[in-house]
Parts: C-alpha cells; structure tokens; sequence
C-alpha cells in the first residue's frame, strides 16, 4: 500500500488549512494537527510531516507577519501555493437557535472577518480559539448548549453541527493564501517554476528601495507582492518581503546577482509554481 504523505496544519480536521491541503495534495493525506504555527513549521523541518501548510494573508484581515519571521527562521522552503475562498458560517447543536447562543467561539482571524456580524449579537461572550475546526469540535465533544462557532462547510459536515447563519464573513470576496513548505531536501511538488518568495534588507539612504526595484522591473520581472517589516534591535532599518512573477529560471539567476549588489541581506524563501484559487 502507497504510503500516505503526512501534512502538518495549523489546526484540526476540517480546518482551512486541511480544506487547503486536500486542494494541493488530495484528499489521501495524513495530517498532522497543530495547534500553533511554529509547531507546523517545526514538524515539517524535523519530519514529522513530509510538507507544511501555513496561512499568510487574508484579503480582509491582511498579511500574517509573524509567519513571514516563521518562515524566514524556519531554514524551510517554499515550493507551492493556494488560494482558497474563505466562508465563514455560524454553527450549534441542532438543537439551538440564534436567540439561544450565550457564547460564540472561533479563530481571532475568523472574528476579525466577521466583525461586522458579531456586532449584532448583542450580549454574546466571543472567546477566541486555537482553530476554526477546533471550536467546532469543542461544541460536538461537550455537547455544548448555547455556544457557537464560526467555521467553514467542512468543519459543520465533520462535526455535524447546524449552520445558523450562512456566510457572514464582512466581504464575500474573502480569500485565504497559503504556502507549502518542504524542508530542502524534500523534492518539490512542481518543476513549473513562475514565482519566488524573497526577503531583503536595502541600506537606509535614499532611494535605495526605490533603485532596487527599478532594476528588477528591467529584469522583466513582476512585483507582486511586497510587504515591509522593522529589523528587530536595528532602529529605521526595515527588511521587506517580497512575490515576484517572472517568465524564466534565468531572470531569477539576474535576481541572485542583483540581490548580491544592491542589499545588505537577501534570501531566497522559495521558488515555485503559481498557484490556483479554490471556491
């Protein structure tokens, strides 16, 4: 028998990390649950998990930077990502109503999606979870009455619960990125290389950023993404980190050359292929 590839998430099943897992591996995977983010990277490098899946920005909610740090200390590769339409719905026992809830439970990123919903239920604690699944699973394991949870379809078909409220996310175009990880040594889950992952650190003069990506732009390579994080202990000194979009494995030979040059500190996080979105 085929031996199962193991996943660590962030998050039990039923989860958006499993939901994601599932799109890039399919459903025959093994899953490592974790309840923390380092712990995803941490089994992924050790391995434990053959692979890793970790959230890094929401359209609604914005970037995750400490899994950008997570990522960059990890010693880990980038080498795959997917996008996932996020629903978020509200779920009880089947024996409860909207009227009924004293308590409502999920991830804080799942509530601060929801913050406009949770604004009309006056008089409900909100609690805040380790995982979306998590809170779901909570309410089914302790048969809790008057507690509900926000989390996805697959989380309410898992641990049978009713959805009280459908989609009461703030935007409906709410979407999820995540990245897979791999430990170096690991052989990638795709040889069709469009998009890398970098960290640098520019001097602190200026137009330094600004040359820096002029010069990148003339490799013909497109800046997707960049997102900019003070250097602990290094006052005004920022590192950035950065997706780019380029057409060939050479224009990333020039980007290593460029990076060499210009920045005072680089690293590649990950080179690997664009990935769909779900949902």
């Amino acid at each position: 028998m085929e031996k199962k590839l193991k996943i660590a998430i962030q998050g039990i099943r039923g989860s958006f990390h499993h939901e994601a897992s599932n799109h890039v591996f399919g459903d025959g995977i093994s899953l490592v649950e974790c309840k923390t983010f380092n712990e995803v990277t941490e089994h992924t490098a050790n391995g434990i998990a053959d692979f890793g899946i970790m959230a890094i920005e929401n359209s609604l909610a914005g970037c995750i930077i400490p899994n950008y740090n997570l990522l960059r200390q990890s010693g880990l590769d980038v080498c795959g990502e997917v996008g996932l339409r996020v629903k978020l719905n509200l779920l009880a026992l089947e024996e409860d109503t909207l009227e009924d809830l004293k308590e409502i439970h999920s991830h804080q990123m799942a509530l601060r999606q929801c913050a406009t919903f949770l604004t009309t239920v006056n008089g409900t604690r909100i609690v805040e979870a380790f995982d979306t699944a998590g809170s779901a699973q909570y309410i089914l394991e302790h048969n809790s009455r008057g507690v509900g949870s926000i989390a996805g379809n697959m989380a309410a078909s898992e641990y049978g619960l009713k959805v009280l409220a459908a989609g009461i996310e703030d935007h409906k175009l709410n979407y999820t990125r995540f990245l897979v990880l791999k430990r170096n040594e690991t052989d990638p889950i795709s040889s069709e290389l469009n998009k890398t992952s970098i960290y640098f650190q520019t001097k602190h003069t200026p137009g330094s950023l600004a040359q820096l990506l002029s010069v990148i732009s003339g490799l013909g390579i497109n800046l997707s993404k960049l997102q900019s994080h003070p250097v602990p202990s290094k006052n005004s000194l920022y590192g950035f980190f950065a997706t780019l979009d380029f057409d060939s494995v050479s224009q990333i030979e020039h980007l290593k050359i460029l990076l060499e040059a210009m920045t005072i500190d680089y690293q590649i996080l990950g080179i690997y292929k664009k990935g769909e979105t779900h949902g």
